[in-house]
């Protein structure tokens, strides 16, 4: 299915240039950039997911440009380049928060999160994924803060720090019970 999709999208990008459809291709490399980062092509996603971010940014779009760097800091984490994830997920996160847009930016800071993590930085990943569950929580959407409180407890149970690890834990529990 995902090389059906793929290909369906690339058609699309040949009907629709950047220069004469720039709306329409940067839509299309986004959602191509989501397919190919869903098949484990981070590097090709990465090369969809940046025209879409930029085609966004050119054509004053600074929502999709967001969701677009999101997704991108996603490819980058999968790619191994850390670093790089964290300042487009840290910037997206910026824009989303200045737009307004809760659960948008909470996805970003829970993203960072794992990002934190994965670098070793388990203080950042503490502050993003506490950020990330406020956020979800005040957009509603509880599943996802349980999530939150589930990946910021678990790291700290494996860091050794299990008292600290115990609330959040039994929270995670408590809102995915309500979910």
């Amino acid at each position: 299915m995902a090389a059906a999709e793929r290909d369906a999208l690339v058609e699309r990008l040949a009907r629709y240039p950047a220069e004469r459809y720039p709306v329409q291709h940067a839509t299309t490399q986004f959602h191509l950039g989501s397919v190919l980062l869903h098949a484990g092509e981070a590097a090709a996603a990465l090369t969809a997911l940046s025209s879409a971010r930029d085609g966004f940014v050119r054509a004053g779009m600074p929502l999709e440009a967001a969701k677009a760097a999101v997704m991108q800091g996603v490819a980058l984490r999968t790619a191994g380049r850390l670093d790089d994830a964290a300042a487009a997920l840290t910037e997206a996160g910026a824009v989303l928060g200045e737009l307004g847009l809760p659960a948008e930016q909470a996805a970003a800071a829970y993203d960072l999160g794992l990002v934190r993590q994965d670098s070793g930085d388990v203080d950042g990943a503490y502050v993003a994924w506490s950020q990330a569950r406020e956020l979800f929580l005040a957009a509603g959407l509880l599943a996802h803060a349980a999530a939150a409180a589930r990946d910021h407890g678990a790291c700290l149970l494996a860091t050794g720090n299990s008292s600290a690890a115990r609330p959040l834990l039994a929270r995670a529990l408590d809102l995915a019970e309500q979910a």
